[in-house]
């Protein structure tokens, strides 16, 4: 029925009636062979009405075929046929009959139609009301959230200079270093928690363009491991590739992206001294990367949750940033994008390890 309601063309909704009136006819004409009563061969009119009434788009063609359908009841099935003479006196009232059940059948079909029309609008003002309604969620969420999660470094990005300033000349070198490195510290996280939101957002809304090539995945490896190392010398980051090469096909930066989330994840979860191991290997046509650490782990009931946006579990961090939920909801927006899985499970005895899969594709073979 929904399409039948979208048509509008005159022609179409004519072309329709024609069609069905040309259909009833001929049912009409194998009724009329096969012996069947004259009410039979009304039953085919009043069948073609009500489709012409469902099917086209303005009442007044259901209208017009109910008054044509009893003059072509009259014409080809009504002696003498042929003709639009009527000798029986009983046969006026018939068509009278014909032409009120056509009139009421095609109302009632209008009525259905208009009905359903008028539900399928409600429908959809309903469904967009409930998707503004879950953005405006959205957006307050992630308001407070931001809100909540910038507070605490830059109040100790201004508390801090606003020392320097103020009493800089009366503090040793150590306390100015520290007080340099803390701001330096809460920048990068500002910056890092800033490039996770704006990515995570291109990559859901289909704005960022992904440029796919072929890469030497254990280089991708190398290059995030080496950049979180810069600002965690306390932990060791170690990488485990199998001795053949793998390619990937992949967008090199955001697999980089993807992989500095975890790694600084794991880093902030496990204590100074910690090893967090990054491996690689290939099954069939599928490249398998885990990121793996010695910390307290992903607790069961997080596991399901733990990849969606804002999400952040009851696990508290040293410096007491809470952290958006951005880095892990944009790591599995990342994998998805490059037509992978990405999965966390227990490390034995204890710790997490973080498992995502990117194509593959085969070594060139030289000569």
């Amino acid at each position: 029925m929904r399409h039948f309601i979208k048509r509008a063309s005159p022609l179409l909704d004519l072309a329709l009636s024609l069609f069905f009136l040309t259909a009833a006819t001929l049912l009409g004409t194998l009724f009329y062979r096969l012996d069947f009563s004259d009410s039979t061969i009304m039953m085919s009119y009043l069948l073609g009405v009500l489709m012409i009434a469902v099917g086209t788009s303005h009442r007044i063609y259901s209208l017009l075929c109910s008054v044509v359908s009893v003059l072509l009841f009259n014409y080809f099935f009504v002696d003498p046929r042929f003709s639009l003479q009527v000798l029986e006196p009983g046969y006026p009232v018939v068509f009278l009959a014909l032409f009120v059940t056509s009139f009421i059948t095609s109302t009632l079909a209008v009525r259905l139609k208009d009905a359903a029309r008028q539900a399928e609008e409600n429908a959809r003002e309903r469904e967009a009301a409930a998707i503004q309604i879950e953005n405006e969620r959205l957006r307050s969420t992630l308001l407070r959230a931001i809100s909540h999660d910038l507070r605490t470094p830059l109040t100790s990005i201004s508390g801090n200079a606003s020392n320097l300033l103020s009493h800089g000349e009366n503090f040793d070198e150590a306390t100015r270093q520290s007080l340099y490195r803390s701001i330096y510290e809460d920048s990068l996280w500002l910056n890092h928690m800033v490039e996770n939101l704006l990515a995570s957002t291109r990559l859901e809304n289909g704005e960022a363009k992904l440029s796919f090539s072929t890469e030497v995945l254990e280089d991708i490896l190398e290059e995030a491991a080496s950049h979180v190392r810069a600002f965690s010398p306390n932990h060791q980051i170690v990488v485990e590739a199998p001795a053949e090469l793998i390619l990937v096909r992949a967008d090199a930066r955001l697999i980089m992206q993807l992989l500095i989330n975890l790694l600084n994840n794991a880093v902030k979860y496990t204590p100074e001294g910690s090893t967090v191991r990054i491996t690689a290997e290939k099954r069939g046509g599928t490249a398998y990367v885990t990121v793996a650490d010695n910390g307290p782990g992903v607790p069961d009931e997080d596991k399901p949750k733990i990849f969606d946006m804002f999400y952040t579990g009851d696990q508290s961090v040293s410096d007491g940033r809470r952290s958006l939920g951005f880095g892990l909801a944009l790591c599995k927006t990342i994998v998805k994008a490059h037509g992978g899985e990405i999965s966390v499970s227990d490390n034995i005895p204890h710790g997490a390890v973080f498992t995502f899969s990117l194509p593959a594709e085969e070594v060139p073979l030289n000569g």
